[in-house]
């Protein structure tokens, strides 16, 4: 076949790409794993690597799986149009056994570890946890309308790849999701859908991001939580309740008198350390209604004297708080978004003089960034370990312990 080439895959990058070099040349592949050897074909050139679809395994990986996903990716020999227009983008490891995935993950974890520490990851990182469930976890999916599709962006992020059933969503979801389909023209003013699920409330779906006021209950391993429909909440209950009980095990043994909960949304961890005994948790976040529904949380689960929240940036708590609060008796815990701490919260968080901070990231490209200026500045990593929060994807949860 033409413009095709056999490449050995040696590694898979953050991402879930395999990795191979053709004559020196780097190349990222899809869908493939060590040790494998592939027949691809050329799909972009840079200076410094290309990208290539696989067209055929000659020799299979003994982790490869058949994947559940009829849109996961797989030899597109007879494929001959746009690189990837088939193939949703994001699970990266249908194709692989979970144990196998998890491995991988965590080597990532730990080379970014050594790269921005410079330092033994075996030291620090523990073993890593896997999600009770790889399958049907996710309680809240978005989708995006386009002519008669609805289904996930592809991989140039603009077309759409039409989706009937996604393996890695709530069943209840994927049964909401069938009922839509069977009238896609009433959505036809639509670009986007959510669909939501909690055991309490059913499946809800909302267009648009237009989702009504009101509120949602999730059951977690420490009680109840109120959640606003379009408020933050982890998508994979029961790996989040894992990781909850990962941070109080933290504070517990740290024996500290407060925590600070950075970007608390509705009081997750706030109230899985209230229910441990902390004594005292001072908590922010931006969105009002999250903290509205934290404030309430507190208040059904009898911890309403023992919390204070706040309807302010990171940024605005600590520079309005961080005399208040007794920083040698207290823990401070970070959830940021995926983009990471912005450079003022750094900065306010260094200068605090908190000397212990626990970070919990969904991004480790951005949290070792963080890491690495935090360290710089006199905080020692003392402790991190991967909750596979996201199965099948290339994303998941690590929890860092650092210390001055």
């Amino acid at each position: 076949m033409e413009n095709t080439f056999e490449l050995e895959i040696t590694d898979v990058a953050f991402g879930g790409n395999g990795l191979g070099r053709k004559d020196g040349f780097v190349y990222f592949v899809p869908g493939t794993l060590p040790g494998e050897l592939i027949l691809a074909e050329e799909t972009s050139r840079k200076k410094n690597f290309g990208t290539a679809r696989l067209v055929e395994i000659l020799r299979s990986s003994q982790n490869r799986i058949p994947p559940v996903c009829p849109l996961a990716c797989s030899p597109c020999k007879n494929n001959k149009s746009a690189p990837g227009c088939h193939r949703c983008p994001g699970c990266s490891y249908q194709h692989v056994k979970y144990e196998e995935e998890i491995l991988i993950k965590n080597r990532h974890l730990e080379n970014f570890i050594s790269h921005n520490l410079k330092i033994d990851p075996a030291t620090v990182t523990d073993t890593p946890v896997p999600s009770p469930s790889n399958s049907n976890y996710r309680n809240k999916i978005v989708l995006h309308f386009s002519g008669t599709k609805l289904g996930y962006f592809a991989e140039d992020n603009t077309s759409v790849i039409d989706v009937e059933n996604c393996p890695i969503a709530k069943n209840e979801i994927n049964a909401g999701l069938s009922e839509v389909r069977k009238d896609l023209k009433k959505f036809s003013h639509a670009s986007e859908l959510t669909l939501r699920y909690t055991e309490k409330n059913g499946v809800q779906h909302w267009i648009d991001n237009r989702a009504s006021t009101g509120t949602l209950e999730e059951e977690t391993a420490f009680g109840t939580l109120e959640v606003p429909r379009k408020g933050f909440f982890q998508i994979n209950l029961k790996c989040a309740d894992l990781l909850a009980a990962e941070a109080v095990g933290i504070i517990k043994g740290l024996k500290v008198e407060s925590l600070v909960d950075l970007y608390c949304g509705c009081g997750f961890f706030s109230m899985a350390a209230c229910g441990s005994g902390i004594p005292g948790v001072y908590a922010a976040d931006s969105d009002s209604e999250s903290v509205s529904s934290a404030i309430i949380n507190a208040a059904r689960l009898g911890f309403e004297k023992s919390c204070r929240f706040y309807a302010k940036s990171a940024e605005a708590f600590l520079a309005d708080n961080t005399k208040k609060i007794g920083r040698d008796d207290s823990v401070l815990l970070l959830d940021p978004p995926r983009g990471g701490v912005s450079p003022k919260l750094r900065n306010l968080l260094i200068a605090s003089g908190f000397r212990k901070l626990i970070y919990i990231s969904c991004a480790p490209d951005t949290m070792a960034r963080d890491m690495k200026l935090f360290c710089e500045c006199g905080y020692v990593l003392k402790k991190a370990r991967l909750f596979d929060m996201f199965p099948r994807t290339s994303h998941f949860e690590t929890i860092a312990y650092l210390e001055k």
